[in-house]
């Protein structure tokens, strides 16, 4: 019976380490960037740049987490508008605390379907997290990997039906 809960413990735990690490990581290279002296004392946060700069460990996590960022950046809309100079790292506080929600039910779904010990889910999760780390990597704009993360959250959600329907009738 402990073997069949795994995923619901083991997915929060390690998908909010890896958004934090990565998430962090992405959003220090960032404000690094964009903190470099640009003219007349402005930096690049004072330009269009802010816009443009999105490091690849920032992108392999906003990938591989998107509800939760997108469910986090509803949340912190009217704390933006309140208090606008907030920084970031400080903004990303409920899309983290959402990573964990959201993989938390992903485990759960994972643990009524499959048995840990299957090779199916963790098959799932590596491809999963190597598409994910793939987008981070793509050169496709400076915001395409919203969409492509999108695209791999449908085909992922898909998949994981399939999957369900397949493990109920086996």
């Amino acid at each position: 019976m402990a073997g069949q809960h795994q995923f619901r413990a083991l997915l929060p735990v390690a998908q909010c380490g890896l958004a934090a690490l990565f998430g962090g990581w992405g959003l220090w290279e960032r404000s690094t960037i964009l903190s470099r002296p640009m003219f007349a004392g402005q930096t690049w946060w004072d330009s269009t740049a802010r816009f443009h700069v999105w490091p690849w460990p920032y992108k392999f996590a906003a990938i591989e987490n998107l509800p939760a960022l997108l469910g986090g950046l509803i949340l912190t809309w009217p704390i933006k508008a309140i208090k606008p100079d907030l920084p970031e790292a400080v903004q990303a506080v409920p899309s983290l605390l959402l990573v964990v929600v959201l993989w938390y039910w992903v485990g759960s779904r994972l643990d009524r379907r499959c048995l840990v010990g299957e090779g199916t889910p963790w098959i799932f999760l590596i491809v999963f997290t190597a598409l994910c780390l793939t987008g981070a990597f793509l050169p496709i704009g400076y915001t395409g990997y919203l969409p492509y993360a999108a695209l791999v959250w449908l085909v992922a959600i898909l998949t994981f039906l399939g999957m369900n329907k397949h493990s109920r009738h086996s």
